[in-house]
Order: structure tokens, then sequence, then C-alpha cells
């Protein structure tokens, strides 16, 4: 009978905090919902651009004809330019009919093997073709035809970011440090205003004759200075120690990765004024953080519908991986990623004033 009647207490209080049944059972229908749509709209279907430069018209058909979308260009000399203004996955040139030059941007190494099968089929597809023009067994009786077939051509590769062997960690390890890092700050930060406005001390700071910008700013200085320490510690610990490569500035690292915590932090303290008990802190963590990461760039946003990449600019961890992507693998400068960076601090300046507005509702004097 005890029990009993701990099982009618809880169903008695579960029922009464509308907050936690909500989450408990709408929130998994939406992250599903949202799983669903960002797996489906993406894959088999998307289409990848290319570059070419006097290329067999054969082969740039027969990769047209694979969800490839060729675009024609007067000159090779300046590929590099060519992939970066024109967001191309790779430039195909054919210098002469035995040696094709294949440049690949390489920042999603997953593209570059995609694009690099397409083409041997291509390759193999006009060989093929050629072969049942000429009749295999005209061919077989008179072998000076095998002449006329075109010969596999020598497929000389290169990369603009990263080698070879890069795979898929080499994407996803900035996304990973940007994650990580906005995480932990925003959970311990959320966690920590949470207590001292269930203890007591938010409320004696409200009482004092104090402004609410002072205390947000408190909080912003006093939980930014243990940020920036994990930032130091986690960035030299992921290079030096684990040596993942970083393309670009070290320092630009640790800026993108340090306002990531800013970030983190404002939002943090922002979701703890809605929070009633740290219990139902990290039950938002499904409903905020959970659909960011799909948008940081473990998935490719390009890929995605246009309804998901619009959405994507409303979420704080795209413009962090998307900067720290840029820098780490691509080289990226302060010029390459300034709208990235101009969209984190305008989501810390945002979530700060909604900060500094939230406080009123506990203010009593």
């Amino acid at each position: 009978m005890i029990a009993f009647a701990i099982a009618k207490r809880i169903f008695i209080q579960m029922f009464r905090d509308k907050r936690t049944l909500a989450l408990m059972w709408f929130a998994p229908l939406m992250i599903f919902t949202l799983m669903y749509f960002l797996f489906t709209s993406s894959g088999a279907d998307a289409t990848y651009k290319v570059g070419v430069y006097n290329l067999n018209p054969e082969i740039v058909e027969n990769l047209e004809d694979n969800h490839i979308e060729a675009t024609v260009f007067s000159s090779e000399e300046q590929a590099e330019e060519s992939i970066k203004n024109n967001h191309l996955v790779a430039f195909i040139a054919e210098k002469d009919a035995g040696h094709i030059d294949v440049t690949y941007e390489n920042s999603a190494p997953a593209k570059s093997a995609v694009v690099r099968a397409k083409l041997q089929g291509a390759v193999i597809k006009m060989q093929m073709g050629a072969l049942i023009s000429l009749g295999q067994e005209a061919v077989a009786a008179n072998p000076n035809l095998a002449q006329a077939v075109p010969q596999q051509p020598a497929i000389n590769e290169q990369y603009l970011y990263g080698e070879a062997d890069s795979d898929y960690f080499t994407t996803i390890s900035p996304v990973l440090l940007g994650f990580f890092v906005f995480f932990l700050v925003f959970l311990i930060s959320g966690m920590a205003l949470l207590r001292e406005r269930t203890t007591g001390t938010l409320d004696k700071l409200l009482a004092a004759p104090v402004r609410r910008w002072e205390i947000i700013a408190g909080y912003l200085l006093g939980y930014g200075f243990f940020a920036l320490i994990q930032t130091l510690l986690l960035v030299e610990f992921v290079v030096h120690v684990l040596h993942v490569t970083v393309a670009g500035s070290l320092a630009l690292v640790m800026v993108i990765t340090f306002l990531s915590a800013l970030l983190a932090l404002s939002f943090g303290v922002l979701l703890s004024t809605f929070a009633a008990s740290e219990f139902q802190m990290v039950q938002f963590i499904p409903v905020v953080i959970i659909p960011q990461i799909f948008f940081s760039g473990i998935i490719e946003v390009g890929t995605l519908a246009d309804w998901l990449q619009f959405l994507a600019k409303f979420m704080p961890l795209y413009y962090i991986g998307n900067a720290l992507q840029s820098v780490m693998i691509k080289a990226g400068t302060l010029g390459d990623i300034r709208n990235d960076l101009a969209a984190i601090v305008l989501f810390i300046g945002i979530f700060t004033i909604l900060n500094i507005l939230g406080l009123k509702r506990y203010r009593r004097i």
C-alpha cells in the first residue's frame, strides 16, 4: 500500500508540473520529427557543383546525368579562386587527351569521394559507349580499331584543403570543439544562477541598490574568466595532444571559442530564469541544444531543404561551427569569418539584454 501511495503522490506531482510533462512527452516528438526532415532532405539526390575546363564533352554529359552540375570555364589558371568563388566541390581540367587534373575543395572529404567516384564512372561510361559503337566483334576481328577507343586517362588529384587521407573526423572536429565549449558552459552557468536564485542569493542582490545590468555584467565577468581558462585548456589540448590540424590562426580559433563560451554563458543564464529546478534546466537540453547540433556542421547544411537552411540561420551553433571550420580546415582569416563573428556577438548582445530585462520578474523593490 505504501508503494501505491508513493506512486499516487508522484502522479499528482507530475500532472501538476505541465512544463515537465511537455518536455517529457512532446520534446522527443519534436526532435525525432526534425531528424526525419534533416536526414530525408539530404543525401542521394544532392547535386554537386564542379568546374570543368577543356574536358571531353561526353564525360561532362555523363557527369551531368549523375547529379553533377558542371560549369564550363575558359581557363584553368585560376582553379583555386574558381572553387572558392563559385562554391565548387572540384575543378576538373583536361590538359590533353591522356591527362586529367582534378583539384578537390575537400573541406568535406565525403563530397570529394562522391565526385571522384562519379568522375571515374563517367570515364568508364565514355569508354564503354565508344566500344559499343564500334562493335565488340569488329574490334576483335580488327585489332587496329581498338586504337579508336578512348584510353583510360591518367587522373592527377590535388586538394585545396586537407590531404587525400582526410576523413570525416577532420570535418567535424571543429564542430565538436565548438559544441563542447558551448554545451558545458551553458549547463554550468545555467545551473549556477539557478542555485543562486533558489538559495536566495539573487534575491539579496536584487534587494540591494544595484542596477540589473551590473548584476548581469558581474555574472558574465565572473564566469567568463573561467570560460577563458576552459577555452585555453581545451584548444591547447586538442591541438598539441590530440594533434588536430589547424590550418589557420590558432589565436583566431581561441577568439571564436571564447566568444562561443560567452554566448553559451548568456544563453544559459537566460534559460535558467525559466527553470524552477535543476531538473527542469536539464530538461531544456533536448529542446534548445540537440536541434542545434544538427545545424552546426555535422550534417552539410547546404544539402538540406531551403526551409531547413533558413532555420539554421537562427541557431547560434551554426555560426560557431561555420567559423571554426573555416579557420581550422580552410585557413580562413578574420575577414573570411567576419559575418559569423558578427552573428555570434549579436546573439550575445540579444541574450544579455533579455537577461537584464528578465531580472525584473525577480526584483521585489
